[in-house]
């Protein structure tokens, strides 16, 4: 079994918005995930990625047929039209206010106040520049590790240096 479960950035289009200046409710939040040409050409890729490794030999054995979106839809508008019924997201949220001292950037790297509001900081996913490729959890705790010397008053630790990084010998060969 597999599905359509993606974790996308949020491209230019989508929003996240206050409702009103009630703090009770819910925001209003459109990731307007389907938007962009690169958005419906990546998860055309992903099922038909997914279509040839469940084809493969090794599968055989356990394979059934293609429930969805079945073997009839193949055209790019077929899949776009699965993908828009069917797909979701896996409910990581991140980078929707962005730290950074760019013009895009919404908070402020050192301070994490966020631009132009007094004693206002955010520490979430929310703030990531971009969308890790694993999950949330690891990278928050840091951020809130950070948020708390912040806080605090806390002067930062100096970088370390020459510092091992594992890079896989097929990083650039890797499908």
């Amino acid at each position: 079994s597999s599905g359509i479960n993606a974790e996308w950035p949020l491209r230019p289009g989508g929003y996240l918005r206050l409702q009103s200046n009630d703090p009770t409710q819910h925001p209003l939040i459109d990731p307007n995930y389907l938007d962009t040409e690169q958005d419906r050409w990546e998860m055309r890729q992903c099922i038909k990625l997914t279509r040839e490794i469940f084809n493969q030999p090794a599968f055989d054995e356990f394979r059934g047929k293609e429930l969805r979106p079945g073997l009839h839809c193949n055209a790019d508008d077929e899949l776009d039209q699965f993908v828009r019924q069917f797909g979701d997201s896996t409910y990581h949220p991140s980078c929707t206010c962005k730290m950074g001292t760019d013009s895009l950037s919404v908070v402020d790297p050192v301070s994490l106040n966020v631009h132009g509001v007094s004693n206002l900081k955010v520490v979430d996913a929310s703030i990531m520049p971009s969308i890790v490729s694993g999950n949330l959890n690891g990278p928050v705790l840091m951020m809130a590790e950070k948020a708390v010397d912040v806080i605090r008053g806390r002067k930062m630790l100096k970088p370390a240096y020459n510092v091992p990084v594992y890079h896989p010998p097929t990083l650039q060969t890797q499908r």
